[in-house]
């Protein structure tokens, strides 16, 4: 199922309100929708919608949460994780068309993926639990790194919790898009 009008657009902004809501509301570290809804854009939304749809409920929050840690509304170290997400998506976009096994190996992969990417701009940008910039060594990388490893579990659980449970609402969505499609007119 793909969604590509005009008339699912009042759905679709509904997810971005409710994605961008779940940000604000009290949650475990790093268990977002964020990453599976990037991924999964791609695999179901229109190419028009798959990567701005996701990336504005990304933006729009960041707007505020960047606020909210004492920086600027565009903080522009987190330009590197908003980059992660546009690839994210797109690798969604580049898996939509293929079987289960590639897609579910994509979203196996997506929290490694955010996690290299987005720690690595965290030791280029970033600063280490001592409070000082990480040394620009391959030390100061692979400080960095394990530092960021109890994030990953978090983004893990998001990832795939959120993944499984957008897939299943478009499984149910196609459903009973099908079934309304099949029923007797004039009963």
């Amino acid at each position: 199922m793909l969604i590509n009008s005009l008339n699912t657009m009042p759905a679709l902004l509904s997810l971005v309100a409710a994605i961008i809501a779940f940000r604000f509301l009290p949650h475990p570290g790093n268990v977002a929708p964020i990453g599976a809804f990037a991924l999964i854009g791609g695999f179901y939304l229109g190419r028009r919608y798959a990567l701005i749809v996701p990336f504005a409920a990304l933006f729009l929050s960041d707007l505020v949460l960047n606020q909210q840690a004492g920086y600027a509304a565009f903080h522009w170290p987190r330009m590197i994780d908003w980059a992660a997400f546009l690839l994210i998506g797109m690798a969604g976009l580049a898996v939509r068309d293929r079987g289960w096994k590639m897609k579910l190996g994509t979203i196996f992969a997506t929290p490694f993926f955010f996690f290299a990417v987005s720690n690595f701009g965290v030791w280029l940008t970033g600063i280490n639990l001592a409070g000082i910039p990480y040394a620009k060594t391959f030390a100061g990388l692979t400080e960095c790194y394990v530092a960021g490893l109890p994030f990953l579990r978090g983004t893990m659980l998001g990832d795939w919790g959120f993944a499984a449970l957008f897939i299943a609402v478009m499984q149910l969505a196609a459903a009973s898009s099908k079934a309304e499609v099949a029923a007797p007119v004039g009963k």
